[in-house]
């Protein structure tokens, strides 16, 4: 392995064996000026292949502790939600938890609007966050406050995929807020702990996820919306008025298939709330 590039002493780009760039940690590993051959590869504690842009920029400020820390829980993640992570998501999460941990050290409380709504659409990415903020705690020694947990969430949402994007989890949890308002008009207040609840808040994710890649679900049960718009009167009003949010809101239209399931959640709902 080729030490190319020195980040700090304790980091630095380099070359393994088989051509590939990557980025490695290991105490003082990079105190000799670069470039050397690295033989003995028993220093090397970490690598990381894939991370490129401004995190290797970040890399400079990060605490080793804390990547490392950062590097476990994408990890546990990965484990936990059975998916594969950008490959810069260790240093982006441990970037926000550097800043994070410097935040408490401050005296500086936040708080996190979304975190209603993150929980009812992310419930498992919640979880693992949950546990890496315990992790924070017992190897860096600081509490974050109760609202990193829905960042350090929204972070994992977003490093889920290559193609992961911050911005579109964030409208889906506006989006959830918004629906759940125009149902609690029409219906009374909605109770949030429930299992339907849960269950019309994943079916709305998913929802917004096929209108966003152009897959709407095309089962070919679209006659039987005359039907149910008959049948459940009440909750195709409700339907009527997120649609027309969708429109006005975010120009989103809706095929008559997930018309159809829309109201079958929604009045699945509004059972629950009478």
């Amino acid at each position: 392995m080729w030490i190319l590039k020195k980040i700090n002493n304790n980091c630095a780009l380099a070359r393994d064996d088989d051509g590939q760039d990557l980025v490695v940690f290991g105490k003082g590993i990079a105190f000799r000026r670069p470039p050397f051959e690295l033989k003995d590869l028993s220093c090397v504690e970490r690598t990381f292949y894939g991370v490129g842009g401004a995190s290797i920029a970040a890399l400079k400020d990060i605490p080793q502790d804390t990547l490392m820390l950062a590097a476990d829980i994408i990890d546990y993640a990965s484990d936990k939600l059975e998916c594969a992570f950008n490959p810069n998501a260790p240093v982006t999460l441990a970037d926000h938890i550097n800043f994070a941990v410097s935040r408490v050290e401050q005296g500086v409380v936040i708080t996190s609007p979304l975190s209603f709504d993150v929980l009812h659409l992310y419930p498992r990415e919640v979880a693992v966050a949950r546990r890496a903020v315990s992790l924070v705690k017992s190897r860096l020694g600081a509490q974050l406050p109760e609202a990193e947990v829905t960042n350090i969430a929204l972070h994992l949402i977003d490093s889920e995929s290559e193609q992961g994007d911050m911005q579109a989890t964030i409208r889906a949890a506006e989006v959830l807020e918004d629906v759940t308002g125009i149902v609690s008009e029409h219906f009374g207040e909605v109770d949030a702990a429930s299992f339907t609840y849960a269950r019309f808040a994943t079916h709305l994710r998913y929802l917004l996820e096929r209108i966003q890649n152009g897959k709407e679900a095309q089962d070919g049960l679209e006659t039987m919306l005359p039907a149910m718009k008959e049948a459940y009167p009440e909750a195709y009003a409700c339907v009527a008025d997120i649609l027309a949010y969708f429109l006005a809101a975010r120009g989103w239209e809706c095929c008559e298939n997930e018309v159809l399931y829309l109201l079958m959640h929604v009045q699945r709902l509004r059972a629950t709330l009478q």
